[in-house]
């Protein structure tokens, strides 16, 4: 088996393509077309839109570095978002408790808005759900590939999530 010899970038090649379903894109096209959706994914999962843009142009550096090896790059866009969504929700959980152990006050930050003080008080794979299902438009079987759960789990936890933002907004 012989190895091929890496080729040195020239200016007159085209940009790498990927292939999403039937037609070949490039990654300046998947990102001016999703960018703006996943900026609105991760703000909704967050809470907070300079944490979303962060998100996503680290979801999109990630897809970018792995650009030539993926099948469906938005579907890997939009796991990275998640990814990287739920990997901030942990850090400020646990910064908050880390503020709660000192006796500091942790100010909570409420808007008038009462669905999204809902949707802020639901774990974070129950707001991802519900995000993913009724704002974003997945179905259950997309939602179970961007959370990496099965879609019997996405059924559950969409009902679970639902029960208990009925519950908040009847409060």
């Amino acid at each position: 088996m012989q190895e091929r010899a890496p080729t040195a970038p020239t200016d007159d090649r085209p940009p790498p393509k990927a292939r999403l379903g039937l037609r070949t894109v490039t990654f300046e096209h998947l990102f001016e077309e999703e960018y703006r959706a996943m900026v609105r994914l991760a703000t909704l999962l967050l809470g907070r839109h300079d944490e979303a843009e962060d998100a996503v142009q680290d979801a999109f550096a990630r897809v970018e570095l792995r650009w030539d090896r993926l099948d469906h790059p938005g579907g890997y866009l939009r796991r990275c978002v998640v990814n990287r969504a739920h990997d901030t929700l942990r850090r400020r959980s646990r910064d908050q408790r880390l503020v709660r152990q000192v006796g500091k006050p942790v100010s909570a930050e409420l808007g008038a808005d009462e669905l999204s003080d809902a949707l802020a008080r639901l774990s974070p794979k129950k707001r991802t759900a519900v995000v993913l299902r009724f704002y974003a438009g997945l179905n259950e079987r997309e939602i179970a590939e961007a959370m990496g759960i099965r879609p019997g789990t996405v059924k559950s936890t969409l009902h679970r999530a639902l029960a208990q933002l009925r519950e908040e907004i009847e409060r």
